[in-house]
């Protein structure tokens, strides 16, 4: 099941534009006023235009394909994207502040070095910190928990984004990580996988390492559809990966587990979701409800007239790249974080992977910790 050509394409268009024009951006006001000739201006525009082609090229065009070649150029290609980010930026608040009639610093070579040396170290700080996994412990009351689920803990994860960036040794780290933490359940909120599935075979051995009492769940996130759900579901199913797709189980005996389609994902593919009536016939109000849903649209008093007590999201990565959290809060009610109103619980993981740049600056990844109890209401330790 995959987006339709035209959504596709308007994607690419979009995303060229965007991107072209950062490059012709950062050329104009950081290249231009080196003064460079000949040779070395040649080779210049050249390397731009190469990144500029690199990473569409070969996330729309060579998407299917894997091999050591592809991966250096994707690397490469990824970590000047996010350096990219910052270079803009950067030149943006200096161009802003000399509009105003502030100059802190000398314009020409001296901001251009400026500039290219503070994006270069935040970049540099940014991959170290997506490597950098944190444990939220979070409490959340259900006062109708039953007394043997007391104390019961979900290990949550998202947008782990498995693919040419998130494979290998890290994906052995996140594993080991999880199962560290002995979990009674493990849950994974959508984009577990990134693009096509059909070269993370690799991959298969790690996820059926991890480790809980009651197995290990997911939903579909957007790139499940992106990726072609149907081969993420086959792929999921070899890792010992429960998907639930529409549909709800039991687990411990009295905790229902509730899985939903992502709802932008599925809309875009002309596969939306069944009803709510229909995805939650069945359940019982009496017992305690946790729903899996990827990205956080659903709102606390929607949950509170579904029965449901807790939702576990993602999607959002907290915005990955300072300051894109300040966007994600504008474009989503519960953006990332906890949110509850005393009867309801949202939480919005802020994943563990990566899109794009490999780099995470000030939106750490992180390990969600749930811990079920009638007695504490939802404050994180």
């Amino acid at each position: 099941m995959k987006l339709s050509l035209r959504m596709l394409l308007s994607f690419v268009t979009i995303f060229s534009l965007i991107y072209g024009g950062a490059h012709l951006y950062v050329y104009w006001r950081l290249v231009h006023p080196l003064k460079l000739t000949g040779g070395p201006v040649w080779t210049v525009r050249f390397g731009m235009l190469l990144l500029f082609l690199s990473f569409p090229v070969i996330h729309f065009v060579f998407r299917r394909e894997s091999g050591a070649v592809l991966g250096v150029a994707n690397f490469v290609s990824s970590i000047w994207m996010g350096m990219l980010v910052y270079l803009v930026l950067g030149t943006y608040v200096y161009d802003l502040l000399r509009l105003y009639g502030w100059s802190p610093i000398p314009g020409g070579k001296t901001m251009t070095v400026i500039v290219i040396s503070v994006a270069a170290a935040i970049t540099v700080y940014g991959f170290f910190e997506a490597h950098w996994i944190g444990v939220t412990n979070l409490p959340v009351r259900m006062p109708n928990l039953p007394a043997h689920l007391e104390g019961f803990r979900i290990a949550q994860i998202s947008d782990v984004h498995l693919g040419r960036i998130v494979r290998g040794s890290r994906l052995e780290r996140i594993v080991n990580q999880i199962n560290a933490l002995q979990p009674d359940l493990i849950v994974i909120t959508g984009d577990l996988v990134d693009a096509e599935p059909s070269h993370m075979e690799d991959m298969i051995p790690a996820l059926r390492r991890l480790q809980s009492w009651f197995g290990v769940f997911a939903v579909t996130g957007n790139h499940e559809f992106f990726a072609g759900v149907e081969r993420a579901q086959s792929y999921l199913d070899r890792a010992g990966v429960t998907l639930l797709r529409n549909r709800w189980v039991t687990v411990a005996g009295d905790l229902q587990l509730i899985g939903r389609d992502d709802v932008i994902a599925a809309r875009l593919a002309g596969t939306p979701a069944p009803s709510w009536d229909e995805n939650l016939r069945g359940l019982d109000r009496t017992k305690p409800a946790i729903l899996l849903y990827h990205t956080p649209v659903t709102t606390l008093a929607e949950l509170e007239t579904r029965g449901i007590q807790l939702q576990l999201s993602g999607h959002t990565h907290q915005g990955q790249l300072w300051p894109f959290n300040f966007i994600v809060k504008c474009l989503f009610k519960t953006p990332y974080g906890l949110f509850t109103d005393g009867k309801a619980t949202i939480y919005v993981n802020r994943g563990i992977g990566t899109w794009g740049p490999p780099l995470r600056v000030l939106a750490r990844p992180e390990i969600t910790l749930v811990t079920l109890t009638r007695e504490i209401f939802c404050a994180r330790q």
